[in-house]
């Protein structure tokens, strides 16, 4: 079982904060999602698996040493079969970089699908400008006093509570979309709780 963080390389933008790469880079296992392995070559990033259908990875470029699982399952996509791998590997954390991009359609869809796996795994979002993180029940984030911190629920009737945060909340649903929106830390950490699935957005 790996308890630190395994790193999935999706096939989207190439991450530009050195934040991001130097995670990467001291990551113990790489995992690429199919054509995520160009972006992994792009950061001299060796992975140990590549995974998906494969139909958008030239397998010829590959290096030997990597594990290659084709799965040509249509009704999981590539970012699906890459979580259920980690499941069955009982990989429980999982930082996923390359999940954004220019293709918002794209962006949505990855972070909806990570959503649905907010009780089997601890995901991880990272873009050049934002970790996206998720809660269901109770949690606690580290981080530096005025980090930029923003809640976004699907359900409406989220009952939600936080502490070390500018604007708390007190077993409160979000009135509006925007209501959990561009808050920040005062301490170097925040709890949140939540009777529903949130997501949080804290800027790096």
């Amino acid at each position: 079982m790996l308890n630190s963080p395994s790193v999935l390389i999706a096939n989207g933008k190439k991450p530009t904060n050195k934040i991001i790469i130097d995670i990467i880079k001291d990551a113990k296992n790489v995992i690429c999602v199919d054509n995520g392995y160009e972006l992994a070559s792009e950061l001299n990033i060796t992975p140990s698996v590549v995974i998906g259908d494969l139909d958008s990875v030239n397998q010829k470029k590959i290096d030997k040493d990597v594990l290659i699982i084709k799965e040509e399952d249509q009704n999981t996509n590539d970012l699906e079969k890459a979580f259920n791998y980690c499941l069955k590997k009982k990989i429980e954390s999982i930082t996923l970089v390359g999940a954004t991009g220019e293709r918002d359609d794209q962006n949505i869809a990855n972070i909806l699908i990570s959503l649905e796996y907010i009780d089997q795994l601890n995901i991880e979002i990272l873009s050049d400008i934002y970790s996206i993180q998720f809660v269901n029940g109770e949690k606690i984030f580290n981080c530096h006093p005025m980090t930029e911190v923003s809640l976004i629920s699907i359900n409406k009737e989220n009952l939600i509570t936080t502490e070390g945060l500018k604007f708390n909340l007190e077993n409160s649903k979000l009135s509006s979309a925007t209501h959990g929106i561009s808050n920040y830390a005062i301490e170097n950490k925040f709890s949140i709780s939540c009777s529903s699935p949130l997501m949080v957005f804290r800027k790096l």
